[in-house]
């Protein structure tokens, strides 16, 4: 083949090339061609010269449509102008001058409805269609109408051949334009498999990098937040109180901002992975409430709680980031309120069928708030990064774009509203499955149950009031010592409420036989001896702990301080710990050590499998990534290990820094007993251990 042919085909071929410059020149090409080989027909059919002038004076008009193409490169225009020129010019006039419906020629119409469909878009192409089928249909009639000014209408033989040679070139013209139209969607549909096969491939590449950076990223944060609490714990004179705080709240916020980080990029990649589990609404609601309320009693500001009893407790859902997610907000709007308050709301019902739960959750805070600059663009502060902003508000719009994403997939949403030095409020809602049709407090026991409130000194006395009014308390409320000692001889009342400010007024006027059914409400830090042995009830006062004294769920209540709640001893517990980190291991043992368990340490999984054949362990604490063997192939060799006793029943916890939403489940469903997330958390840690501990190794103290 020729050079100039290999370059007159490769245009075609050319991918790099528009492909509405190349279809373009495909249809002047074959319209150069048509008409070039029309002439000899027009010839054999005995037409009169003006077919061929019609004919040098369309190719004419083709290579000037050609040369706008090539000097103005508007290829939109040109496929416009050659549309046009061809469909209102050069056919109707071959129509008339080449014998009509006699010679075919109407078939020819057809090629220029198909030259506009293949170059023509949009709304132009719709009404250029539509022009051209009237015009088309006009151009009939008129020639119906006035037969006169036909030209070489041909007869018999000339006929037949006539209309063959036109229903040829315009099977010919649409099944080039059909084959063409059909290459270049092979070319689109390679390229589409292209990018599909590398974005899999990058999507690939990038989870295994976020699984070793999330990794490698909280084994040094475990090592931070462990030997901090290390010293904290040991530093019985407070000198380094304040600066290991300050270590330890600024390693927790590296290591959220991590953790969003890590969780945004599954979000957008779709490897985030919730995971399922059974669990009580209550109990979820006592571990989120714990800390905040600590946190909220050290700075001094008011936390307040309002828990709705008819919310369903018996559910199914990813409770881990349920917690995470909204300790995290409790936390934000802790911190941001230097002296006011924080409410939380929380409620949920059944759905129809009841078989999920709908829930939804509202943290009012009392803080800086946030600017309507701010909130415009929260979401993407990470994204449109600005110096002069707050590093803070990048920080919780990072993490309030993942919790959206994360409530999201728990067919949720996430709403901030907030005015700058006003406060902010967060609403969030989701959906978790329901195991039963149980809710959490039934206040068909409670109704008309009778109250005696002794408020004076409660700054959350009308919070109180309403956590009693949802479980429809009749209650009796008095600030003065002389009201509450009439009201309590009357002895028609189930509870006795006191607020600890208050209770030396009224202590002399508590007899004996009401004592049960007395509460003290007070701090984290009191105990019962403060207040002559009565019982306690902790702030906030809410439905959660209400439910415990109308419930009488004695043992759940905190009953006593935290320094006098009881722990546990092991001395004869064996516990081995196998991570290929020094460091962490130091921060393992010396977390273990309050329990005087006897600990073993090992750095690889091969050596762990060797002292296990050795010595009877309790409980293993066993890294998940580790260098030459990790932890599921370790876990695999134990449990098929003969030489090992019962080795298939030795309790083996993945002790892990993998934070991915599936990293529980691969653990669970690897053989792993239990899943302990990196960096350890004190009480966690001590659930595993009072769970796989034999119960006649713990001693009580």
């Amino acid at each position: 083949m020729s050079d100039p042919l290999k370059r007159f085909f490769n245009f075609y071929l050319n991918e790099d090339i528009d492909v509405g410059r190349r279809l373009l020149r495909l249809a002047v090409t074959y319209s150069f061609i048509v008409m070039a080989l029309a002439a000899p027909c027009f010839l054999v059919a005995g037409y009169d010269r003006t077919v061929f002038y019609i004919t040098i004076f369309g190719m004419m008009l083709l290579l000037s449509v050609y040369l706008i193409l090539f000097f103005s490169k508007d290829v939109r225009l040109a496929s416009l102008v050659f549309c046009f020129t061809v469909n209102i010019v050069l056919l109707p006039l071959y129509y008339i001058y080449g014998g009509g419906m006699y010679g075919g020629i109407e078939f020819i119409f057809i090629c220029g409805m198909v030259d506009g469909l293949l170059l023509l878009d949009g709304y132009v192409r719709l009404a250029s269609e539509a022009l051209f089928f009237i015009w088309y249909g006009m151009v009939i009639l008129y020639v119906m109408i006035h037969p006169e000014i036909m030209r070489n209408i041909p007869s018999g033989k000339e006929s037949i051949f006539s209309i063959t040679v036109c229903m040829l070139f315009c099977m010919a013209i649409i099944i080039v334009t059909m084959e063409y139209e059909r290459y270049l969607l092979r070319i689109k549909q390679k390229k589409v498999d292209e990018a599909v096969r590398e974005s899999l491939s990058s999507a690939d590449t990038k989870s295994r990098f976020l699984t070793n950076v999330s990794h490698e990223l909280r084994t040094p944060m475990n090592a931070v937040l462990g030997m901090s609490e290390i010293i904290q714990n040991d530093d019985s004179e407070g000198r380094l109180t304040e600066e290991i705080s300050i270590i330890t709240q600024n390693a927790r916020d590296l290591l959220s901002t991590i953790n969003s980080i890590l969780d945004s990029s599954r979000l957008e990649s779709g490897k985030f992975h919730m995971s399922y589990d059974q669990f009580e609404f209550d109990k979820l609601m006592r571990e989120i409430l714990e800390e905040a309320s600590i946190r909220a009693g050290e700075k001094g500001i008011d936390f307040y709680v309002s828990i709705d009893p008819d919310s369903p407790n018996i559910l199914y859902g990813d409770h881990i980031q349920i917690e995470m997610l909204l300790q995290d907000l409790l936390h934000d709007a802790i911190n941001s309120v230097s002296d006011g308050r924080v409410i939380f709301k929380i409620k949920g019902r059944f759905s129809e069928d009841k078989s999920r739960a709908l829930y939804q959750a509202e943290i009012y805070d009392t803080g800086e708030g946030i600017s309507e600059e701010d909130i415009g663009t929260i979401y993407s502060s990470f994204e449109t990064y600005d110096s002069r902003q707050d590093s803070s508000i990048k920080r919780r719009g990072l993490r309030y774009s993942v919790f959206s994403g994360i409530l999201k997939l728990m067919n949720g949403d996430f709403k901030i509203e907030s005015l700058e030095h006003i406060g902010t409020r967060i609403t969030v809602t989701f959906e978790t499955y329901c195991i039963e049709d149980v809710i959490f407090a039934d206040r068909r026991y409670t109704t008309g149950r009778k109250v005696l409130f002794y408020a004076y000194g409660e700054r959350g006395a009308v919070h109180t009031e309403e956590a009693l009014s949802l479980f429809n308390i009749i209650v009796d409320v008095t600030y003065m010592p002389e009201d509450f000692q009439k009201l309590y001889k009357k002895g028609t009342y189930d509870y006795i409420l006191i607020s600890d400010q208050g209770y030396t007024d009224v202590a002399d006027y508590l007899t004996d036989d009401m004592r049960s059914e007395t509460f003290i409400i007070t701090d984290r830090m009191s105990s019962p001896a403060d207040f002559g042995g009565l019982r306690i009830i902790r702030r906030p006062v809410s439905a959660l702990n209400l439910a415990d004294i109308f419930f009488e769920r004695w043992e759940e209540m905190d009953y006593e301080s935290k320094d006098q709640a009881e722990g546990f001893i092991a001395p004869d517990a064996n516990v081995l710990v196998v991570d290929d980190n020094n460091v962490n291991l130091k921060v393992a043992d010396a977390m273990l050590a309050k329990y005087q368990m006897n600990v073993k340490l090992c750095e690889s999984g091969f050596v762990a499998i060797e002292m296990m054949k050795d010595q009877s362990f309790d409980l293993v604490l066993m890294d998940q990534m580790m260098p030459g063997m990790d932890g599921y192939e370790a876990l695999r060799l134990v449990r098929g290990n003969l030489a090992i006793r019962g080795s298939g029943g030795i309790p083996i916890v993945c002790m892990t820094a993998d934070s991915g939403g599936d990293a529980r489940e691969k653990a669970l469903k690897a053989g792993f007993n239990e899943y302990l997330m990196k960096p350890v958390k004190e009480k966690e840690l001590e659930r595993i251990l009072h769970t796989f501990i034999p119960d006649e190794k713990i001693k009580m103290v």
